[in-house]
């Protein structure tokens, strides 16, 4: 019976969708990068690293983390004919975490951050940008979720970016 019990608590442990146990999240995603016309970018892959405090949160409408995030597309070709460039873009975000019984959590971000560029010679230049966007998180246990996001970024007359992207989240601390 003692093997029971302690069987059902630890299948129980593992399906919690609670943001609030874990302080610390690390993120790794892979994705595109869809570039508006203004920007003089070719759409290209794109990479980044995600890190997250969670906050405990008492409704939905509570800040559930402040997100720090580095995104990352190597080789990017201009669409005039001025070469390639690399695209660095860091940012700080705050995130809302629709909390719910079941496994898959979705969630809003709305940040700023700035981007830098290799090669500037074909148009494109280092400046701020406003981020809004938001996801989906499924638990995979207490600790592991593999999630999705879409990102909006407006960087004024630089154009405008969308980046989505899918990866997994490791969540610890207490």
């Amino acid at each position: 019976m003692k093997k029971v019990l302690m069987a059902l608590c630890a299948a129980v442990s593992l399906e919690a969708a609670e943001h609030a146990l874990y302080t610390h999240s690390l993120e790794a995603v892979g994705g595109f990068a869809l570039n508006s016309s203004d920007s003089k970018l070719d759409d290209n892959w794109n990479m980044g690293f995600r890190y997250n405090y969670n906050r405990d949160t008492y409704s939905n409408w509570d800040i559930g983390a402040l997100q720090f995030s580095f995104d990352y597309s190597g080789s990017t070709d201009y669409v005039n004919g001025y070469g390639e460039t690399s695209v660095y873009r860091f940012g700080s975000n705050l995130l809302w975490y629709a909390d719910n019984e079941s496994d898959i959590t979705p969630y809003a971000l709305i940040g700023v951050g700035a981007q830098f560029f290799d090669n500037e010679s074909g148009g494109e230049e280092d400046g701020v940008f406003g981020t809004f966007g938001g996801g989906i998180e499924y638990q995979m246990r207490g600790d592991f979720s593999l999630m999705a996001e879409g990102k909006w970024l407006y960087a004024g007359d630089s154009g405008d970016y969308i980046l989505g992207n899918f990866g997994v989240k490791y969540s610890f601390g207490n």
